[in-house]
């Protein structure tokens, strides 16, 4: 009836808190699952209102309330939970649920509904292979996103009573939720070999490749835990209420074997062909966002200052694991245009329609915030042209380039992205994410590939 695993949310919002709590919950599972589940329920709130159901059989149960059949909710959810989502869709008759010692699942729970049942013959909805006890002995049966197998069976013995399929195949919702579009954010890992006129060094580029997958999996795993710890913020979030985890479409314990099989695979492929440093960026990488996720997205300026370390950790794995040094020219440049995109995305969220009268969910700002967070905004975009105008003309560039004049188009050219992306936020025309808003716009990738042929152009072109 929900899309969601109970046990899983209370678990994961009870990390949260405080990521050390893995361990006395580890002592508790170990006790049984059943006493996991009481402890989970003593320490942690679930808002039943905020739970992804699943529409379609809520709409049928209430339906069959009305011709007068008896409803009971039957969970190995714990029965705080469980009486709380009975009190919030006000359908059911009775609550079989799990209590200390007593773990209402599969034969268990069979045991408990013949007890009520009597003589009677009972109806039963379920979805996974443990409720397979209890659609053998029922009368008749109802299946909601159930495995094929034990459908294609029922509906040969003729005693189904209701279908229904509402989830996507879970590798399309495992795909989605990898969020393959802000891979273009490693991207940046090809800057040094670019900045350094390295592009033709075929080494250099086997290493930035290799890098950028490792970066990429590795941000994947991280967006299945910022995503499994936001589960509640981001149901209440007009856009991001539709991620995988979020409405369900992916279930909870396949985001969690993604939160930490993504990332074991980037570090092997680092330790395997790249150099330790670069595995110690990576692992730095990692920290920072796991850090970020528990705690730093929350406090205001301290979860800026944190997105531009993500940014600028791209560029400095791209150097270490092509072995180019960085300019300083090149991190001072990044630095305040990787500021200035930090609180765009900041900008964005707090002056959506939804938070303009409260704080945004999950953050340290309110829309009250958002005027000084377009003036930073706008003043480190500056900066960072500034600091390319400079590099223009100094003594470094004239030894680089055969002709450095053609550089300055550089700068004509972010004015005139990082302005209209400020005023097209400003206008509310920015609903998501700076970097997917600017991949899907034609005028940004315009910018991006005249800003790749200026460069080529002062490097190659002697006029």
């Amino acid at each position: 009836m929900i899309r969601t695993d109970l046990f899983f949310e209370s678990f994961l919002k009870f990390i949260k808190t405080n990521p050390f709590n893995v361990f006395p919950f580890l002592c508790w599972l170990l006790q049984g699952r059943s006493i996991a589940k009481e402890r989970l329920a003593e320490r942690v709130e679930i808002d039943a209102s905020l739970l992804p159901y699943e529409t379609e059989l809520v709409d049928y149960l209430a339906e069959q309330k009305k011709q007068g059949r008896r409803i009971v909710l039957a969970t190995a959810s714990h029965r705080r939970y469980a009486e709380q989502v009975a009190l919030h869709l006000e359908l059911f008759d009775h609550v079989i649920a799990t209590e200390a010692g007593d773990n209402q699942k599969g034969r268990r729970k069979l045991a408990t509904i013949r007890a009520l049942a009597g003589e009677a013959g009972f109806c039963y909805a379920g979805d996974s292979a443990a409720d397979r006890p209890i659609w053998q002995a029922a009368e008749s049966l109802i299946f909601v996103n159930a495995p094929a197998a034990d459908v294609t069976a029922a509906e040969t013995a003729k005693n189904v009573e209701l279908t229904i399929r509402t989830r996507p195949p879970q590798w399309r919702a495992f795909r989605r939720e990898m969020r393959l579009h802000q891979y273009a954010k490693n991207a940046l890992i090809f800057v040094p070999l670019f900045t350094s006129h390295s592009y033709l060094s075929a080494p250099g580029i086997v290493a930035a490749l290799v890098a950028f997958v490792c970066f990429s999996l590795c941000a994947s795993g991280v967006y299945f835990l910022n995503d499994l710890l936001d589960l509640q913020a981001d149901r209440q979030h007009p856009r991001k209420r539709n991620r995988p985890l979020a409405s369900g479409n992916l279930a909870l314990s396949t985001g969690i074997a993604g939160a930490i099989a993504l990332p074991l695979i980037a570090f092997a492929l680092a330790f395997a062909f790249l150099p330790m440093l670069f595995v110690a960026v990576l692992a730095s990488y990692y920290l920072a966002t796991n850090a970020y996720s528990f705690f730093l997205k929350s406090i205001s300026t301290a979860d800026v200052m944190t997105l531009v370390i993500f940014y600028t950790l791209r560029v400095v794995a791209g150097a270490v694991a092509t072995g180019i040094e960085l300019s300083s020219w090149l991190l001072a440049f990044s630095f305040f245009l990787f500021v200035s995109l930090a609180y765009l995305k900041r900008y964005i969220e707090v002056a959506a329609p939804e938070n303009r009268e409260t704080k945004a969910h999950g953050r340290g700002y309110s829309a009250a915030d958002s005027e000084t967070m377009f003036s930073l905004g706008i003043a480190n975009m500056t900066a960072s042209v500034l600091v390319l105008a400079l590099y223009i003309n100094s003594a470094e560039v004239a030894g680089l380039y055969q002709s450095p004049k053609f550089l300055w188009l550089l700068c004509f050219l972010m004015l005139y992205w990082g302005n209209r992306l400020w005023v097209g936020a400003r206008r509310g025309k920015i609903e998501d994410d700076p970097v997917v808003c600017a991949l899907k716009d034609k005028v940004s990738r315009i910018v991006a590939l005249s800003f790749i042929l200026v460069a080529l152009a002062a490097k190659f072109i002697d006029v």
